[in-house]
């Protein structure tokens, strides 16, 4: 189990998957911008990508996508290492799902002068009070985090549990 937890969950590998990553998204982003203008200059059938090519702006679905696959990484990466930074990762992820779901909502809202009686566009405001309220959460969840580790020092016990973990 060490040998293939130290193969996948290298800090020097979690760096090089990182950088491949935001590679793929920037080049995935561009190629769903492509698709769309394509799509949109009638050079192929638009029925077959119809929820795809909606409006440019759902374009940033895309890059979103792949980096939630890098945090589910990172989830794995955290959980041996810290019970707080994959307690944060989780959020994370959740926070990123919203971030996807709004770009995609973004593409689809109705502006109208009655904002709340539109469904999709309460969803739309919801989404938004939920992602805000998550990040201020993340961000007093690390900075708690970060002052907590300045105070503490490790016990035999603390080091025992981080061994059973590891296993």
């Amino acid at each position: 189990m060490d040998k293939i937890s130290s193969l996948f969950l290298r800090e020097d590998l979690k760096e090089k998957i990182g950088k491949v990553v935001v590679y793929l998204a920037i080049v995935l982003f561009l190629v769903h911008l492509g698709l769309i203008a394509v799509v949109d200059f009638n050079l192929i059938d638009s029925t077959k990508f119809e929820q795809l090519t909606i409006n440019p702006i759902s374009a940033l679905y895309t890059p979103f996508s792949v980096i939630l696959i890098y945090e589910i990484y990172l989830l794995v990466f955290y959980l041996p290492k810290s019970i707080t930074n994959y307690i944060g990762k989780q959020y994370e992820i959740i926070t990123l799902i919203l971030i996807r779901k709004i770009f995609y909502d973004l593409a689809q809202l109705e502006f109208s002068e009655n904002w709340f009686s539109i469904k999709g566009d309460l969803q739309f405001t919801v989404d938004i009070l939920a992602t805000l309220l998550l990040f201020v959460g993340i961000f007093f969840f690390y900075k708690l985090d970060q002052s907590n580790k300045k105070t503490s020092n490790f016990s035999e016990k603390t080091k025992k549990y981080i061994q059973i973990k590891k296993f």
